[in-house]
């Protein structure tokens, strides 16, 4: 089932600079990885279609055609290729919108270190691996979906413990919820999938910036916000899983349009990201951290309403409330649940409401 995961990655390189690109090929070669490289786009994005690599490295400012332009070009045919986008000049990073917008997984600032290239490449194997995971299980998922749901979370929780308690309490405010909402049997599933994955994409980003305890740089922090866009792609590829794919991407968009990844506002944001961000804001809110002690429930709720209109949508924040105040006893408990060894698959693929 397995046998088509990779170590070692098939990379195409897109750059002007013909030094950097022989450098880049010399020490990725040492690691195994086969190297395509290019100086010219149109060469290469013929190439692209008529061949599978796992990761593309692109150049951000180039002539004719700067990389981003390229990046659009290849994501018209192929949304799964691993993308890392790379500048030299500090000054003119490519900005967060271009990143969302375009599906790029990463960026690299040049310089005469590659280890972050080597760690970059490394993730970009990672979710290679993740994407051909999924397509090989195919509709067999659906039979063995709690060994699945338990691989994703543990990969997940090997890298950040509190990741997987927090994702399984999420997904339990998100069926209460659903249920106080009345939503049907296939939004309830499809909200219990998003909540239990949320931060899956977590899986393709470097440890060293995922654990940091230190404040992120602005880089770092544009490239952990790569997690809900990550996340995303790895459930896009499921038949299975794509309706939960969306809420995925979005539960960190705001209601104001302030969110990330796409700066999605009011009710242009999925319907399902709106009430998972709620779910998620609330245990991020009450949860205890290494940083941060836990907090009450009405301390929780009071954050919320301050938020309303700005961060959440009014009527669903409203239900919200209203909902855990109606279920204190049990949104109590559940504030304290770790996730359970195994997942019932009662509770995830055949979830119905009660």
């Amino acid at each position: 089932m397995y046998d088509e995961t990779i170590t070692s990655a098939k990379i195409m390189i897109i750059d002007d600079d013909i030094g950097m690109m022989d450098v880049l090929t010399a020490i990725l070669g040492k690691y195994g990885h086969k190297i395509s490289s290019f100086t010219e786009p149109v060469s290469a994005i013929e190439t692209l279609k008529s061949n599978s690599f796992d990761i593309l490295l692109v150049n951000y400012l180039m002539s004719p055609v700067n990389g981003d332009r390229i990046v659009e070009l290849v994501r018209e045919f192929n949304k799964e290729i691993y993308i890392i986008l790379m500048s030299s000049h500090k000054d003119l990073i490519p900005s967060i919108e271009t990143i969302t917008n375009l599906d790029i997984q990463a960026y690299y600032e040049k310089s005469a270190r590659f280890d972050q290239l080597i760690l970059l490449i490394h993730s970009g194997i990672k979710y290679v691996n993740q994407v051909i995971r999924i397509k090989n299980m195919s509709i067999q998922i659906e039979e063995t979906l709690p060994d699945f749901a338990n691989v994703l979370l543990n990969t997940v929780e090997a890298k950040d413990h509190y990741t997987g308690d927090h994702s399984y309490r999420v997904s339990k405010y998100s069926e209460v919820f659903a249920n106080y909402l009345n939503l049907s049997e296939e939004d309830t599933k499809s909200l219990i999938l998003a909540a239990m994955f949320h931060d899956i994409g977590k899986i393709g980003i470097n440890d060293s910036i995922l654990l940091k305890e230190d404040k992120l740089t602005d880089v770092e922090y544009e490239n952990i916000k790569l997690h809900t866009i990550i996340g995303a792609n790895i459930f896009s590829v499921s038949n299975i899983f794509k309706d939960a794919s969306p809420a995925i991407r979005g539960h960190h968009e705001r209601y104001d349009g302030g969110g990330y990844p796409d700066k999605l506002k009011g009710d242009d944001i999925p319907y399902l990201a709106r009430v998972l961000a709620l779910c998620d804001t609330f245990d991020a809110i009450v949860a205890e951290r290494p940083y941060k002690c836990a907090t009450s429930i009405p301390f929780a709720l009071d954050q919320i309403k301050k938020n309303i209109g700005s961060q959440f949508e009014p009527e669903l924040a409203k239900e919200f409330i209203a909902m855990v105040n109606k279920n204190k006893k049990y949104i109590e408990e559940a504030t304290h649940y770790s996730k359970p060894e195994k997942i019932n698959a009662k509770n995830i693929a055949n979830k119905t409401k009660e």
